[in-house]
């Protein structure tokens, strides 16, 4: 009995070290240091020790910049066909006044929520603020950024990513003090590198900024293709049958042709500021 008991003392005593052992294998890293977080903008980013702060002046009244640009909306009206009901979706083009402002604050990136903001949107602003910081070289840690729209009365709710080209270009203008040419619009995404992205809605988009007076529209340069639809007739006997044929075209050529509004592509957002900068006035001469 002594010897059995003494077996399994040892035993005991042995699964106790070994489990000990394994769970300090568990515990222990295997090199000590945790994975680092990544840094908004990913490789693109520029490090926060080469950005300056942005100077109280920046940051406070006259920091404020904005544009008319082209959305789409979509209307939904329910009918009831016995016994069941359906919807009937609508899109039109038209222009809302986007506006960003700069004031103290925490580093944060606000929207304005009437009307509502969808998350497309909120994640284009963010966006938009991590290009236009690596742009200016600015770092916004004391300050706050506060994106607003202002549109029809029966928008209730905004979204989409293509307004991010239009909102990097109002917090540069901001940030480098230069002013915006408004008779120009833009429409638009944009990614970490400031590449300038395709969007839909394109010729309802450029319908709207033609009749609010634009004169020029700015696409990305994957814009350059719409589907126009041409009628197409045929006869059979004394019936006539007509019908819509899709017919891929230049973009520019389509919209400068029909719509009356000038088209520029761009690649970059260096490409977009060059066009939107307002031109300079007049200088004044002095005669001695």
């Amino acid at each position: 009995m002594r010897i059995r008991e003494k077996t399994l003392t040892v035993l005991l005593v042995l699964s106790l070290v070994a489990n000990v052992f394994f769970l300090a294998v568990v515990l222990m890293p295997q090199s000590g240091l945790s994975p680092p977080l990544s840094r908004p903008g990913g490789a693109d980013a520029i490090p926060t020790a080469t950005l300056s702060p942005l100077p109280p002046e920046g940051a406070g009244n006259g920091s404020v910049a904005s544009m008319q640009v082209p959305v789409i909306l979509q209307m939904v009206e329910v009918e009831r066909g016995s016994p069941l009901l359906y919807e009937e979706v609508t899109e039109e083009g038209a222009m809302v006044n986007v506006s960003v402002e700069i004031v103290p604050g925490k580093g944060r990136v606000l929207v304005q929520t009437t009307p509502l903001m969808g998350i497309a949107f909120q994640d284009a602003a963010n966006l938009a603020v991590v290009v236009a910081a690596n742009h200016s070289r600015v770092d916004f840690a004391g300050s706050d950024i506060i994106f607003s729209i202002q549109g029809p009365e029966e928008v209730s709710e905004i979204d989409g990513p293509s307004a991010g080209a239009l909102m990097a270009t109002l917090l540069i203008s901001v940030l480098e003090g230069f002013e915006l040419n408004q008779s120009v619009t833009v429409t638009g995404s944009i990614d970490e590198s400031g590449s300038i992205g395709p969007v839909g809605g394109i010729l309802e988009k450029a319908e709207a900024a033609a009749a609010s007076g634009k004169t020029l529209l700015i696409l990305s340069d994957e814009n350059d293709q719409v589907i126009d639809y041409q009628e197409e007739g045929r006869s059979f006997g004394g019936l006539k049958i007509a019908r819509q044929r899709p017919v891929v075209t230049d973009a520019k050529e389509y919209i400068e042709e029909n719509l009356g509004i000038q088209v520029k592509y761009v690649d970059t957002l260096d490409e977009l500021l060059a066009d939107v900068r307002a031109p300079p006035g007049p200088g004044v001469v002095a005669a001695f």
